[in-house]
């Protein structure tokens, strides 16, 4: 099973791209929250939401879990999800 928490944003008013990702198996410091979070969030289980124009989405694979979710719907789990993985 994959032990990789990645995620990338695309959309936004200039289009820019941003990913990044942990490797929950590394020594990195940021390995017990995310652990956590990601036992925690169900990504099927957000409502399905439209892309705001101009808005972000974020594409998320949390070791194996993958969905997309636009930033109107984003949990608080997932807003720290991305803090951890992109620095934001």
């Amino acid at each position: 099973m994959s032990r990789i928490v990645a995620v990338r944003r695309s959309g936004g008013f200039a289009g820019l791209n941003r990913s990044g990702e942990v490797d929950l198996d590394s020594d990195d410091d940021r390995v017990p929250e995310l652990s956590t979070l990601v036992g925690a969030v169900d990504l099927a289980a957000i409502a399905e939401a439209r892309p705001r124009a101009d808005g972000f989405v974020y594409r998320f694979d949390l070791c194996g879990d993958t969905g997309s979710v636009p930033e109107q719907a984003l949990t608080a789990d997932l807003r720290r999800v991305i803090e951890l993985v992109l620095g934001q």
